[in-house]
């Protein structure tokens, strides 16, 4: 593991970080050179007691590390596995801040939604591109595919969201560690939001309008086809998840 960090030649820092920025990287050395100075900047104005963690491949697949200690930076490999779910758990796992804020690493989420974001921190927030004001510059195909998948999953389990699988989140980071994660691709973002607005006291979520960018450099880790046909596997998997807080929370109401 290499490891950097905001708080000048201290890895594990005296004063409690408030924020972590927290990035999960898969051959982004490109545009984490570019975005790491613009996203300090946005943290540091919302807080002095912050950090920045990226999260990046098993081994070194570029030069994210290194762009990493350039930028004074917490850099991380993932544990378990490859998957971006096992990045989201080491994410997780490792964050120190009181709060966490997950974004992209391809440039697609801007930090200059922070602030928004940061001011609505008391509840579960989504950089949303379907709420009002929203936008995405992603191609038709994907809009419309995207739209579509949002849809199915709020009718299904009734969440008061409009864009349930964007990844640019800002959570309290004690609501994540008591979760169970068990999804290996990108549904653990669905996975995590039907969890906690299960939870009792369930999760108030609520959703900030930001535009998707176009990724700045390199190639999408998400691949059109696998995102098709993995909609009702991904649905079938979620009523498990679903279920099974469900079961959770009236067990917990029968032992009180």
């Amino acid at each position: 593991m290499s490891e950097s960090s905001n708080f000048p030649g201290d890895t594990q820092p005296s004063a409690p970080v408030e924020l972590s920025i927290t990035i999960a990287a898969y051959r982004e050395a490109e545009n984490l050179a570019m975005m790491l100075p613009t996203i300090k900047a946005a943290a540091a104005a919302l807080t002095p007691n912050y950090e920045v963690l990226v999260v990046d491949t098993q081994e070194p697949m570029d030069d994210t590390a290194a762009i990493c200690v350039a930028n004074g930076v917490r850099h991380m490999y993932r544990t378990g596995g490859n998957s971006y779910g096992d990045a989201q758990r080491t994410i997780i796992a490792n964050a120190r801040g009181t709060y966490m804020l997950n974004m992209d690493a391809d440039g697609s989420h801007g930090p200059e939604y922070f602030a928004r974001m940061w001011a609505e921190r008391e509840r579960f927030v989504i950089g949303s591109r379907y709420a009002k004001g929203g936008h995405t510059e992603n191609p038709a195909i994907l809009i419309f595919m995207s739209y579509a998948l949002n849809v199915v999953f709020r009718v299904a389990f009734s969440i008061k969201a409009k864009d349930v699988t964007n990844s640019f989140r800002l959570y309290n980071r004690s609501i994540l560690t008591p979760l169970k994660l068990e999804s290996n691709d990108f549904d653990i973002l669905e996975e995590i939001l039907i969890k906690v607005v299960l939870a009792k006291p369930p999760a108030t979520v609520g959703e900030v309008p930001v535009t998707f960018a176009r990724r700045k450099a390199g190639e999408s880790k998400r691949k059109l086809v696998q995102f098709a046909f993995g909609y009702l596997t991904t649905l079938k998997r979620m009523r498990g998840f679903a279920n099974q807080a469900k079961a959770q929370a009236r067990q917990e109401n029968k032992s009180k």
